[in-house]
């Protein structure tokens, strides 16, 4: 049965936020009166056993053991947040209330449906429940120790309970002496399937009621077959570059998805794994990467719908041939078998002409669509094809499941709250068939914890307003401060939604985050400071304000890098990494600033892997007792022309003497390709600028230097051709000069010899850089600016 989602008929008599759940004619059960408990928890003592072993064992029992434990946090979380609202200690007993009971009885699972029965309502992974609240007694049932779970946290959210962020930092907790249910008898069951969340503590999903069963969809597919398989039979293998072999990539190999055998051998090495472990789901999604067969026979299973945000041919329909076969093979021998995959990379586009096999579930990852406006901003390049996927997976199956990127990727350090995107997208996926809620995430709540904790809470009912939940979020949890920090959160929110800048990673952060923007923010969080009247609130706002001023840092050292102050650059990209660091260990109970299983700080490993060869080696170059900048500012001011045919060198637009006029004029520390309106451009871009030297030296070598690039840098300097020198280092220590046409890079810096070319006077740069891979969301050609040195 669906469920219909209703309100649970509680009242509570509480002073504050929660007193307009009161209502005088409704009848009332109290539980605690004046900070004086009048009831007593019953559950079994199988619930509140310690931990069993389950190493070894299948999925089955290992899941059953995990709920159990969870109701028992469940159950203990239930006194200790009565006795935290009101004062009163709560006992816990175990075993069936005695024939006189000292006070009300709090029924939980098997003891609360012996006596009142079974959920009205049954639900997928029976996550349906029940509660009963009548004069002389409560029950709290459900069709697992899950939804008796549920149960608990439905109870306590009605109560007014709210956990925001993981620790006690994030909750929020009611005062009151006298605690009352309204009298009534409610099933219920949540409207997804599942909900989960990355990299929060078991304790804030378990109180946010985050479960259910999850669609496996993780990168595996090559993973069902072995080496000697692939081996024995060549033909398995993708043709990648005109050659079958074993390829590798994230999982292991690439498949030939036309060949029915490889199918078969995939389906039968499924159904190996689920002999040994009867999973409810599993993943046939295939692994990370752009490169799949090239053969004929696969090419001709593709449909010819173009996907712009990849710039090739949609292979959804490839794919699901391929998925379909596997599917019905499994499905023969388990046919309550949950088949998930990613729809993701070129095969994110719906199917044209493949039907999805009931088994099959597509969990919707639209890695390469904007991770910060909202779908339904049609300025927003690939939105209306966002739009098309949504609505396309939604019809081609009645439940899917949602991966959103809960962060903006490839740079997680810059505030992102996520208000208007997820209050605008995350309801439009619900209406259309999203019953999976499986958002990617990291460990950022200092500065995403508004749309972590809303898309919880609407995956758990839709209908709540999205709104409503933020300004709850800010009202509850900041306090006295609220008025400032809502302001301050929606300055960054509006920052992310009405800037048309629409690049990933840190690139467009200068047309973001502009100085006078950062300064209101700064305002905001210093006033957010001084309005704060107890610990809690100060907490709250210095965890905000800590991130804010790591990102202060960040930015400055964006701007000294557009403007040339580069001798700062490395002490300050150290106290960047360290304070990162210091804070992630800070702040870990809280889930923040990047501190994972894998790594101390994600943060940290954006920043080097983006950044920081850059600024090193913008210091290096500024080093006055080495060298000499022939150009005191850095070269930001180029013309540029697109040359998708590569026709720029017949054209002669390198030569000194060409007119580019009629060319369009961009900074690259500010714009990006996206900004430009190329966002999807794949091809080359010519870049022009002329600039006049006084300080060239006869007999000391002179160079040019790019900050960063996306994609590969030819130079051409006063019409003449640069090749880019660079070393290798041999396994004898010795090094190896290699000599090419063009950088090729990604965010790294590069240095040309331009000793022979440049003279005093007017001298005329040429760069054509080419972008034909998709490294990042709308950025191509220069990613910083240019730089003239030499030897001093």
């Amino acid at each position: 049965m669906r469920n219909s989602f209703g309100a649970i008929p509680v009242a509570v008599v509480v002073l504050g936020a929660a007193s307009s759940l009161i209502k005088a004619d409704a009848a009332q059960t109290v539980l605690v009166d004046n900070g004086q408990a009048r009831c007593v928890i019953y559950v079994t003592e199988r619930v509140m056993n310690p931990d069993l072993n389950t190493d070894g064992q299948p999925d089955t029992p290992r899941q059953a053991e995990e709920n159990r434990r969870r109701l028992r946090e469940s159950v203990r979380d239930l006194a200790l947040y009565f006795e935290k609202m009101s004062g009163a200690p709560i006992e816990c007993r175990i075993g069936p209330p005695e024939t006189t009971p000292t006070g009300i009885p709090i029924l939980i699972g098997e003891l609360a449906a012996e006596r009142f029965g079974a959920p009205a309502l049954s639900f997928p992974y029976q996550q349906g429940f029940r509660i009963v609240v009548t004069e002389n007694e409560v029950g709290l049932v459900g069709e697992s120790d899950l939804a008796v779970s549920y149960a608990i946290y439905e109870l306590l959210d009605q109560l007014g309970c709210r956990w925001y962020m993981p620790s006690e930092l994030g909750e929020v907790v009611p005062e009151t002496k006298t605690i009352a249910l309204e009298q009534g008898d409610t099933s219920l069951a949540p409207f997804t399937i599942y909900r989960g969340i990355w990299h929060a503590d078991p304790d804030y999903a378990r109180r946010n009621r985050a479960g259910g069963l999850p669609i496996a969809a993780g990168h595996a597919l090559e993973g069902y077959l072995t080496k000697e398989q692939l081996e024995q039979h060549p033909d398995w293998n993708a043709e990648i570059g005109g050659k079958r072999s074993l390829h590798p990539c994230d999982v292991g190999h690439r498949l030939c998805w036309a060949n029915p055998e490889v199918a078969a051998a995939v389906a039968d090495g499924i159904v190996a794994r689920l002999d040994k472990d009867p999973v409810p789901s599993i993943s046939i999604s295939p692994g990370d990467g752009t490169d799949f067969c090239e053969c004929g026979k696969c090419r001709g299973l593709d449909t010819g719908d173009w996907d712009a945000s990849m710039n090739c041919v949609s292979i959804t329909d490839r794919y699901l041939h391929f998925a379909n076969l596997i599917a019905e093979r499994v499905a023969s021998q388990y046919p309550d078998i949950k088949l998930g995959f990613l729809a993701y990379v070129q095969f994110t586009r719906p199917p044209l002409r493949e039907q999805v096999h009931p088994n099959l579930y597509p969990q919707l990852a639209p890695i390469s669509y904007s991770r910060a406006h909202p779908m339904t901003d049609d300025n927003v390049p690939g939105n209306k094809d966002l739009g098309y996927i949504v609505e396309g997976w939604g019809k081609a199956k009645p439940a899917v499941s949602c991966y959103l990127y809960s962060w903006f990727l490839a740079e997680s350090c810059a505030p992102n709250p996520m208000i208007t995107k997820w209050k605008t997208d995350v309801p439009i996926l619900f209406r259309n068939n999203c019953l999976f809620w499986q958002p990617e995430g990291i460990a950022n709540f200092e500065t995403s914890m508004h749309g972590i904790y809303m898309g919880l809470r609407l995956a758990w009912n839709p209908h709540t307003d999205p709104q409503e939940i933020v300004d709850e979020v800010n009202t509850r949890f900041y306090g006295h401060a609220s008025r400032q920090m809502s302001a301050y959160w929606n300055a960054v929110d509006e920052i992310w939604v009405n800037t048309p800048e629409y690049s990933g990673c840190a690139w467009g952060y200068l047309v973001r985050f502009t100085p006078d923007r950062l300064l209101q923010l700064r305002k905001y969080m210093d006033e957010a400071g001084a309005a704060c009247e107890n610990d809690s609130e100060r907490k709250r706002v210095q965890i905000a304000n800590d991130s804010l001023s790591l990102f202060e840092l960040f930015m400055k050292m964006r701007y000294d890098l557009a403007e040339g102050r580069f001798n700062t650059l490395p002490t300050d990209a150290t106290s960047y990494t360290d304070r990162a660091l210091a804070l992630a260990e800070l702040y870990a109970p809280q889930k923040s600033f990047g501190k994972m299983y894998w790594t101390p700080s994600l943060n940290i490993n954006y920043f080097k892997a983006f950044h920081s060869a850059t600024y090193t080696d913008a210091a290096r170059i500024a080093d006055s007792n080495r060298f000499v900048l022939l150009t005191p500012k850095p070269i930001r001011k180029f013309r540029y022309q697109p040359d998708k045919e590569q026709q720029g060198e017949q054209l002669g637009w390198m030569q000194v003497g060409f007119d580019d006029s009629s060319w369009s004029g961009t900074d690259p520390c500010v714009q990006t390709w996206s900004s430009l309106g190329l966002h999807d451009y794949m091809g080359a871009m010519w870049y022009r600028a002329s600039v006049e030297l006084s300080g060239v030296s006869q007999g000391k070598k002179a160079y040019l230097w790019l900050a960063a690039t996306d994609g590969s840098a030819k130079l051409f300097f006063n019409g003449r051709h640069i090749p880019y020198s660079t070393e290798r280092q041999d396994a004898d220590g010795t090094a190896t000069a290699i000599q090419t046409d063009a950088f090729t890079g990604y965010a790294q810096p590069a240095s040309f010899d331009i000793t022979d070319a440049v003279k005093p006077g007017d001298n005329r740069i040429a760069l054509v850089c080419v972008r034909d891979f998709q490294n990042e969301l709308g950025t191509g050609g220069l990613l910083g600016p240019v730089v003239l040195y030499r030897e001093k």
